[in-house]
């Protein structure tokens, strides 16, 4: 049994899942489960909740992440920590961060847009 609570709620015509408590590995592969099968395009993953991370967690996501084209993701709730350790793991967290501005993130190994290289 996790150590964690996923809630999933539509806003608009994106998936949001809220994650409360210990993101580990049970958590993390449910997590991914879910964002696999969304029918959805768009997702926020939302961390602001959660007490404790485990490093195992986010290396499940991150593979995750990377396995699922075509879908928008936007992360929420991140620390310092996490996003080094999602880079580590091949997922640019930071680029992933939900921005005011900016409602469109693409997928990690999305092609950039021209105005987004530096």
């Amino acid at each position: 049994m996790s150590c964690c609570e996923i809630d999933r709620e539509i806003v608009g015509s994106v998936a949001r899942y809220r994650v409360t408590g210990k993101f580990e590995g049970a958590c993390a592969f449910d997590l991914a489960h879910r964002i696999e099968g969304e029918p959805l395009g768009e997702l926020t993953l939302d961390f602001s909740q959660c007490d404790e991370f485990v490093d195992y967690g986010i290396a499940v996501l991150a593979s995750t992440l990377l396995s699922i084209p075509g879908k928008r993701v936007h992360l929420e709730g991140l620390r310092q920590h996490q996003l080094r350790l999602f880079k580590y793991f091949g997922v640019d967290a930071e680029e992933l961060l939900q921005r005011e501005n900016d409602s469109v993130v693409p997928h990690p190994t999305a092609p950039r847009r021209p105005s987004e290289v530096a």
